[in-house]
């Protein structure tokens, strides 16, 4: 392995834990503010004479920040694998292919299994 490679692996790597860790927060951020907005609408009588209301709102903030923890959780596993094809010394090789995708596409997409090649073949499959 060259200087040049290593030195993309390390810089790949840090990147990648520092995603992660964003990412957890992002988790453990919209996880934490959900299960306030929960407490707050059984704490109260939030709705109109029709019955609408506050409530209604908080449920939906609610499912949001659910549904971004969640999305959140689903970048944590894509980083993690991609973090174990970094010390498998797999990182880097299209899973299609098996060619070299870019470092200017894992520069910008350090979790990206498919070369651009691929991505896009794909993407036009399942439309």
């Amino acid at each position: 392995m060259t200087s040049t490679t290593t030195d993309f692996l390390a810089s790949q790597r840090r990147e990648l834990l520092a995603r992660r860790e964003s990412y957890l927060a992002d988790v453990a951020r919209s996880t934490a503010t959900a299960l306030e907005l929960t407490e707050d609408g059984a704490n109260q009588d939030m709705a109109d004479e029709d019955g609408f209301g506050e409530g209604d709102t908080l449920n939906v903030e609610r499912d949001r920040l659910l549904v971004v923890a969640s999305e959140a959780k689903e970048r944590v596993a894509e980083i993690d694998a991609a973090l174990g094809r970094v010390e498998a010394g797999t990182y880097g090789r299209c899973e299609a292919c098996g060619k070299p995708i870019p470092h200017a596409r894992l520069e910008v997409v350090p979790e990206a299994t498919l070369c651009v090649s691929c991505k896009t073949g794909a993407s036009l499959r399942r439309k």
